[in-house]
């Protein structure tokens, strides 16, 4: 029930400001029998609203002032790991300074469960040594050196047994050992001293070790290199068959490592995921030669690659480009060499069968493309040829009411004379409409 306490006794507190308490309270509530805990600031900044940042100099402050100490751990490797902090109060008579910090004024006009420490009848908690977590060399006991009863962190009025009390901690507020804090120096180096130095958490590690049976030396994980990818026979007569506009700038020059891999894809093969197909079929270097020269001039690549050049598709990339180029195949039969087989020279059934299909619907979609285009620019044709109705009705109505023309004849007038324009001028979707 330490952290209880703990937490219990930093509610009474009066600290300078909200984020001290929230601090010091996320530190009390994960405190062990010896008053310690060793949570991460990530975690302590979460939990008290705060920065990282602001966090690490409100634990600074907290040190200074006597509320906390830290001890550097250390795993089983040699490397650090989160700080140990213990949380000063009654139960080490505040740190060995037998000074009690502020407390909020409503505790002190009401039961103290802490008054009879400061009247001096004090029951101390015996010491309890507990075994390293995960690795970590950290006795957390501040009383490194005596595991006898009574030693170390004191206890509560409320809870222990009746032993020889104790102080506990020195009458630094600090563990390490240390000079007092001063305004000078307030934060001393945990790294430098006997309680949390390297010495000390390496000898443990290696006590640690020898106990298992280990070897106490750690070592640290060797950088493992990854050695380049083997070049299949042929690589060299490739590469030489590139296009200029791939090939190194300088010469005895590495090409791009995106064409490395290309080509190397291109002559060892890449399995696919069924049984006897590939998403990338082996081919000879002589095959391979014949495809960048096919490709690549087929599709004007030293033309669209000009700097220059302003006409549709330009190659802005083309190392990207002739890697594509070396491992396309869209054909499921490998032996099928952009429409011919490679073996018999022959055309490819079904490169011809899917063209045939890309045909048809190319045709097809340019039948939808011409029939809506027709049917838009006979709508317009149809909506001005009413426009153009409309506006001749209207102009003939009003002629004739201006004439003195009302009523019925106005309107046989207006109807006789429209059905002879429409008879003269035909409507675009054929024929002559009557009105």
């Amino acid at each position: 029930m330490s952290g209880v306490d703990a937490a219990a006794y930093v509610m009474r507190l009066h600290l300078p400001t909200p984020a001290h308490k929230l601090v010091l309270l996320a530190v009390a509530t994960r405190c062990d029998q010896n008053y310690s805990a060793f949570p991460g600031r990530a975690l302590i900044a979460s939990e008290a609203l705060v920065s990282e940042e602001r966090t690490k100099t409100l634990l600074r402050e907290l040190r200074r002032d006597g509320y906390l100490s830290a001890r550097q751990r250390y795993r089983s490797n040699g490397s650090k790991t989160t700080n140990r902090f213990f949380v000063h109060g009654p139960w080490d008579q505040w740190g060995g300074t037998n000074h009690p910090f502020a407390e909020i004024s409503y505790y002190q006009d009401h039961d103290d469960r802490y008054a009879a420490i400061r009247e001096g009848e004090f029951i101390p908690r015996p010491t309890l040594r507990l075994p390293a977590k995960g690795g970590v060399a950290d006795n957390p006991c501040p009383d490194q050196g005596s595991p006898a009863p009574g030693a170390g962190v004191v206890g509560n009025p409320s809870q222990g047994s009746p032993t020889t009390p104790s102080p506990g901690i020195t009458h630094n507020p600090s563990i390490t050992n240390q000079q007092e804090p001063t305004k000078g120096n307030h934060l001393p180096d945990v790294r430098r001293t006997g309680a949390g130095g390297k010495e000390s958490a390496s000898s443990a590690a290696g006590a640690a070790a020898r106990t298992a049976g280990a070897t106490p030396k750690s070592r640290s994980p060797k950088a493992v290199t990854p050695r380049p990818r083997k070049r299949p026979a042929g690589w060299e007569q490739v590469a030489a068959a590139l296009p200029r506009e791939v090939q190194p700038a300088r010469a005895g020059g590495r090409l791009a490592p995106t064409l490395i891999r290309a080509i190397c894809d291109a002559l060892t093969g890449i399995p696919g995921s069924a049984p006897g197909t590939y998403r990338i079929p082996p081919r000879t270097p002589e095959q391979l030669i014949a495809r960048i020269n096919r490709r690549w001039h087929q599709a004007r690549g030293p033309e669209r690659t000009a700097e220059h050049y302003t006409g549709p598709d330009p190659i802005r990339r083309p190392v990207g480009y002739v890697a594509d180029l070396l491992t396309a195949h869209d054909c499921p039969d490998p032996s099928c060499e952009d429409g011919l087989i490679i073996n018999t020279g022959r055309l490819c059934a079904t490169c011809q069968a899917r063209r045939a299909e890309q045909r048809q619907a190319e045709q097809a979609r340019a039948e939808l493309e011409e029939r809506l285009t027709c049917d838009a620019e006979l709508s317009s044709a149809h909506d001005a040829y009413e426009t153009a109705a409309a506006r001749e009705g209207h102009q003939m109505r009003e002629r004739l009411a201006a004439a003195g023309h009302w009523g019925a004849l106005l309107d046989h007038e207006v109807e006789t004379h429209m059905r002879a324009w429409r008879h003269q001028h035909p409507s675009p979707n054929g024929g002559s409409h009557a009105s």
